[in-house]
């Protein structure tokens, strides 16, 4: 399966935020890889699960690009190249831990896998009034995204990097929305490509927390990408012990582990800098 971070329209989603793109291709690997100039220092490059990757197209982009910091985040599968001179780094770009939901389950088998309290709050949800309905307005979702997280006491300025991930997926981007007595609770931002449905943004009021609104938004964006015939749903980050940047994550972990599924772990983010002292920089 190829990788969201793979497709054309990723490519298009990481042009609109200021990365470089390049694609390099030949009887053996494509793949594409992202660009960043950093003023004074050069540039960084990301290449981020490509389904292989050998060692002599690391060199190529060594020599043509130059970078002074390469990062590899390899793939789930083990089609990975071993890579000499490069360390383990201490922070990662993508989720490094994730959990993946079967659809090709039933909806039965689906919530028979989820823990009892998941299963109760869905109904709950659903017998305080709780909707859920699909919606093209991004507008709406990202000022309740930032809202919820103004709540929260976070400042998050993302909302051009979730209209841009919307706008470049196009038919494959699906906004879902709960609501009570018409006030918004909550929203999902899902990307699907062809064989599995990503849940990349989501957010809720403290009412819809109260309400279980996001229990039924995510049951409802499971059935959509169950739908739109993807594979797998992924929850799109856990938290994970390598990690220190995720130790954040632990409550919504809990709260995703509820749906069931199982733990997809990717091996550990790769670099190599072009010297000791850009490690210090970056």
């Amino acid at each position: 399966m190829i990788d969201l971070r793979q497709t054309k329209e990723y490519a298009n989603y990481m042009e609109k935020i200021g990365w470089q793109v390049e694609k390099i291709q030949n009887p053996n690997v494509k793949i594409q890889i992202f660009i960043r100039k950093i003023p004074l220092l050069g540039k960084v490059v990301k290449i981020q699960r490509p389904q292989f990757i050998s060692k002599e197209t690391i060199d190529e982009i060594l020599i043509s690009q130059k970078p002074i910091a390469l990062y590899v985040e390899p793939p789930l599968l083990p089609l990975f190249s071993p890579l000499s001179q490069f360390s383990h780094s201490s922070s990662c770009f993508l989720p490094p831990k994730t959990i993946h939901i079967d659809l090709k389950k039933t909806e039965k088998e689906l919530l028979a896998g989820m823990k009892i309290k998941t299963r109760y709050n869905i109904k709950i949800a659903k017998k305080r009034g709780v909707v859920v309905i699909k919606s093209m307005d991004i507008d709406k979702f990202c000022n309740l995204w930032k809202s919820a997280a103004r709540k929260r006491g976070m400042w998050l300025p993302l909302g051009k990097e979730i209209t841009s991930l919307f706008e470049s997926f196009g038919l494959n981007a699906h906004i879902l929305l709960a609501y009570h007595d018409d006030q918004p609770l909550g929203g999902i931002l899902l990307i699907c490509t062809k064989d599995i449905c990503y849940y990349m943004y989501a957010c809720s009021t403290p009412e819809g927390k109260k309400l279980f609104a996001p229990t039924l938004l995510a049951w409802e964006a499971i059935k959509l990408a169950k739908k739109k015939g993807c594979k797998i749903f992924d929850f799109e980050g856990v938290y994970d012990e390598r990690y220190s940047q995720t130790k954040s994550w632990k409550g919504f972990t809990k709260f995703k582990e509820g749906f069931g599924g199982e733990i997809a772990t990717y091996p550990e983010t790769l670099v190599k800098y072009s010297n000791p002292i850009v490690k210090l920089l970056l």
